[in-house]
């Protein structure tokens, strides 16, 4: 129950602490860098605390869902430590008196690309936990999951969040960042906090429902032995 409840506390300080670094022209690169290090450090204990999902990672039936989890996370891994080494090579800050900074744009575009990719990738993992934990909040909270008021109000807001999170994913321009590219269009306008926080939370929540949504897919067409 404690493992559950730290590991539960755990992963809400990371996903927080991702939100923040990942708005670098806010925080300033000093933030950056210290919050980097922090996360690095969060992930290495969040991997310890989950070290059994390694030992049974080809072990037991091997269903499509396992495969795409399995999958999501192994890519996660390796962005997250992409994030990290590219991140200690163009250090300004905390790792500059070991004197190994490169100066080398694609260093700067892969660590900025390796990093949306840990964004997006950290909301798919999330999205296939989402289920057992709205369960969890349902279940604390006394919510009856199967009243007609909270089908409608969580689908509601699912409708929102998905659909401003795709607008947003545009707005941010996810993709060139994702791709590598560097677009300096707008860095002299005024920055928002708020409206940063608002945006990518929406993009982390519509990556999570699309996931969640298309797995709940994915259980009818097996129930209905369609695979």
């Amino acid at each position: 129950m404690k493992k559950t409840l730290t590991r539960n506390i755990l992963n809400i300080i990371m996903t927080g602490l991702l939100l923040v670094v990942m708005n670098y022209r806010y925080i300033g690169n000093s933030s950056h860098e210290i919050g980097g290090v922090v996360l690095a450090l969060l992930f290495i204990l969040h991997n310890m605390l989950n070290w059994r999902w390694y030992g049974y990672f080809f072990k037991g039936k091997q269903s499509l869902r396992r495969i795409l989890m399995n999958l999501t996370n192994l890519l996660l891994v390796v962005a997250m430590v992409t994030v990290f080494v590219t991140g200690v090579l163009i250090s300004v800050t905390v790792f500059a008196p070991l004197g190994i900074r490169s100066s080398s744009l694609f260093m700067h575009e892969l660590h900025q690309g390796s990093a949306y990719a840990s964004f997006i990738l950290a909301a798919v993992h999330l999205g296939f936990h989402w289920e057992m934990l709205v369960a969890k909040c349902k279940n604390w909270l006394h919510i009856d999951g199967a009243s007609r008021g909270w089908i409608i109000m969580s689908r509601s807001v699912s409708i929102i969040v998905i659909t401003y999170g795709i607008y947003a994913s545009f707005v941010n321009q996810i993709g060139d960042n994702l791709l590598m590219q560097h677009n300096f269009a707008g860095w002299g306008a005024e920055i928002s906090l708020r409206g940063f926080l608002l945006d990518y939370f929406a993009i982390m929540g519509c990556y999570v429902g699309i996931t969640y949504y298309l797995l709940q897919v994915l259980n009818i067409k097996k129930q209905g032995g369609l695979y």
